[in-house]
């Protein structure tokens, strides 16, 4: 009996460890502890990519409409795309990551929960493009209704390991409001271009 124990102990021991490592291996924003993250691996959402997404809620008020941080988060990909990605593209994959978010119906014409996307190209420097846009999707988390998220982008294309590695911050407040200071802050991690 204290052998089994001994067994299932370290199997478990053994499991918990590989899957904190394999954790650790998608963690793309530099971020503490104390925001949460979901870990999507793609193809995933309708989104045709391979690779991972990393997701970062902040610690408190994304889900309450009256908080300053009301569906305001960040979004990290690491994909197999070894070429530039263009407005269209990220357009496309926005509108089908809100449409699965929200269970759309593609094909229901009287489906009012679509998304729809804009996105245009603010800047170049060296291999990243940086892009600005807004996302007009539905809230079926809290308010059941409408909104318009506005969105940056940071796209780095790392030539060393043939991977676009994006980061994308979310909130419905204008590029103006303190939330911005929090958001414009965030960073993918150190090396992110190196694995």
């Amino acid at each position: 009996m204290k052998t089994k124990i001994i067994t299932v102990l370290s199997v478990v021991l053994f499991y918990s460890v590989d899957v904190l490592g394999q954790k650790n291996e998608f963690n793309l924003i530099k971020l503490d502890s104390t925001w949460g993250q979901e870990v999507i691996y793609f193809p995933a959402r309708e989104i045709n990519y391979v690779g991972v997404g990393d997701i970062r809620f902040p610690p408190e008020g994304w889900i309450k409409p009256e908080h300053t941080f009301f569906w305001s988060y960040t979004y990290a990909w690491k994909i197999d795309l070894n070429r530039k990605i263009t407005t269209k593209e990220l357009a496309s994959a926005l509108v089908k990551y809100f449409n699965s978010l929200n269970k759309v119906d593609i094909n229901d014409k009287a489906d009012k929960r679509k998304a729809t996307a804009t996105i245009k190209e603010i800047k170049k420097k060296k291999s990243t493009t940086f892009f600005e846009g807004k996302v007009d999707t539905y809230d079926r988390f809290a308010t059941n209704k409408r909104f318009i998220l506005n969105v940056k982008i940071e796209s780095h294309l790392c030539k060393k390991t043939q991977k676009t590695t994006i980061l994308f911050t979310f909130s419905p407040k204008n590029y103006k409001h303190e939330v911005w200071k929090t958001l414009d802050d965030i960073e993918l991690v150190n090396g992110f271009c190196k694995k």
